[in-house]
């Protein structure tokens, strides 16, 4: 059995075009289209995403639920690579770092429209990393900004400086916030999950419904037909009684001439 193919950054830049695009199935149910109608929209521009990432020579095969679920877990990753650089940045005192976020993570972070820098630069400048949910999430995590002297407002009153101390003394992203953006993530492909599955046991009753009514027109068509043979066999017994009649009311006319 050959090993899965690798994804390959040509389907990842793919991936992120295209959900820039369609931003209403980024952020998965209960923010996609709802109803009927909307999930079989969002199904559709599924497939048609599915198509074109398969369709990357030398890169992985999936469908199109595969896609979807690897979006999910692909941005999530990307969270937690933010966080670890927002980390790494809080515990570096000269401001170097080893994890970085390449553009097409960046990208797709910003698809939710949340800001993110793109790379730590070495100079002294203001920096948000993007550590939270969705704008929807239960509890947001707050940006994290880093104030250099150099950002510092002197404060008329107090006359005290913001240093690089509060950097340093800034803490990592909690527990319960990367354990909250599992569960939700978790709960948000339960509840697709469920509403495609509505969504096809209405499509198995629409089709039940158009089998009866086929059944049901046919059933009329064959009515309407035996009652027009009814109707002919009818009209001929009556023609063969009207004959009968008259041969009979010619042959007594017959007898009496005769007489």
């Amino acid at each position: 059995m050959a090993p899965p193919r690798k994804i390959l950054r040509r389907q990842l830049e793919i991936l992120v075009d295209y959900l820039e695009e369609n931003r209403d199935i980024s952020r998965g149910t209960p923010f996609s289209p709802v109803g009927h109608d909307g999930m079989m929209s969002a199904k559709v521009k599924w497939n048609a995403l599915a198509k074109k990432l398969n369709s990357v020579e030398g890169g992985a095969h999936k469908s199109p639920e595969g896609w979807k679920k690897y979006w999910f877990e692909w941005r999530h990753r990307c969270r937690k690579k933010a966080a670890n650089v927002r980390q790494s940045q809080s515990n570096s005192a000269n401001g170097s770092h080893k994890t970085s976020l390449n553009d097409v993570e960046v990208r797709a972070l910003n698809i939710n429209g949340k800001d993110i820098v793109d790379h730590v630069e070495s100079g002294p400048k203001k920096l948000q990393i993007f550590l939270s949910e969705d704008s929807d999430s239960e509890q947001p995590i707050k940006d994290i900004e880093q104030i250099t002297s150099e950002d510092v407002k002197v404060n008329t009153g107090s006359r005290k400086f913001i240093t690089e101390n509060t950097l340093r003394n800034s803490t990592p992203p909690p527990e319960w916030a990367i354990m909250l953006e599992d569960r939700r993530i978790a709960a948000e492909e339960r509840i697709a999950k469920s509403l495609e599955t509505i969504v096809t046991l209405m499509q198995l009753q629409e089709d039940r419904r158009a089998i009866i009514e086929e059944k049901i027109a046919d059933t009329l068509v064959a009515i309407t037909s035996n009652l027009k043979e009814l109707h002919s066999e009818n009209r001929k017994h009556l023609h063969c009684c009207k004959s009968n009649n008259e041969e009979t009311e010619s042959s007594s006319m017959k007898d009496v001439i005769f007489l």
